[in-house]
């Protein structure tokens, strides 16, 4: 019986690539807002510059989850901007912060929830979009949240995965709506479950300029199958059964769209991240790889054109 659920799930997004705002009217499921305390391992990156400090969304960009008190796990593709000519720009440490322990943006006075990023690791062997793939990303702190402010996620352990339909839940300040793209100054929180990666390889793969789904990808989907991630969502923990799960990197991009929604897979690198916070790596991409993922990326583009 599921095999054939699954069959009509496929046939159904066969047809489907997006839906006007118009027609998906009451069928959103819109975040719920959170409490202070209810997702105390979810961080905000923002652009610290003095005008987005000033705004209400204060600079914010992308999702994160504190793993220790120091160390934040975010979306690879969250450590770096596109440039002209499809040239990678890789963002300044230090013109970055950390915000976390609120679900208000704006609560942002006291000092215990601010922590400047000092450093970052993308992980060696990402490759941009269209592919995602490896696309996570370690943040290290200047200094470690109190734990009175924060309570980190344990990884999980290694190459360890939930079964289809775990109930999953994902909180963040993306943007709260579809015709916006300005982040919300809320903690909203959503509720997912996992999706068949069978279907949803056959979902993806066909498609042009979407990522191929490898087994360093879980997906996930809303209930009433509409995706709701919007701009502001990468970066994301998919939390299953309090376990640490995914890394939001594809969301929708604020279209009412029927595919599910990609994320890393966090137990296929549970090694990798305990490797670097337990060095503390200073690394940054240097001229050889950044140059190397504008390679690929011209690649990609060429091979989907």
């Amino acid at each position: 019986m599921e095999k054939v659920i699954y069959l009509v799930l496929a046939f159904a997004f066969a047809g489907i690539n997006a839906i006007p705002v118009d027609e998906a009217s009451g069928r959103i499921a819109n975040g719920v807002p959170a409490g202070d305390r209810a997702y105390p391992y979810v961080v905000s990156i923002q652009w610290a510059t003095a005008a987005n400090l000033q705004l209400q969304t204060r600079g914010h960009i992308c999702g994160g989850v504190m793993i220790t008190l120091q160390h934040l796990l975010t979306a690879g593709s969250c450590t770096y901007t596109w440039g002209a000519g499809n040239t990678i720009v890789p963002i300044e440490a230090n013109q970055y912060r950390a915000f976390a322990g609120a679900s208000l943006l704006t609560n942002d006075t006291v000092p215990a929830r601010i922590r400047q990023i000092v450093n970052y690791t993308l992980h060696p062997e990402h490759l941009p979009a269209p592919a995602h793939l490896n696309d996570i990303a370690v943040m290290t702190l200047v200094s470690a949240f109190d734990a009175t402010v924060v309570t980190p996620l344990a990884l999980p352990n290694r190459n360890t995965a939930p079964s289809d339909n775990s109930v999953c839940t994902v909180a963040g300040w993306g943007a709260p709506q579809y015709s916006t793209n300005t982040p919300s100054t809320q903690l909203l929180y959503m509720t997912k479950y996992i999706y068949n990666q069978d279907l949803c390889i056959s979902v993806y793969n066909p498609l042009q300029g979407y990522p191929n789904i490898f087994s360093s990808m879980v997906c996930a989907a809303t209930y009433n199958i509409i995706s709701s991630g919007c701009f502001g969502d990468e970066g994301n923990a998919l939390v299953c059964g309090n376990t640490l799960t995914g890394i939001s990197f594809l969301t929708g991009n604020c279209e009412i769209t029927a595919y599910p929604e990609l994320y890393t897979r966090v137990s296929n690198y549970t090694d990798w991240i305990r490797s670097v916070t337990g060095s503390a790596s200073t690394f940054k991409p240097g001229f050889f790889t950044l140059s190397l993922f504008a390679v690929m990326h011209a690649v990609f583009r060429k091979i989907v054109a």
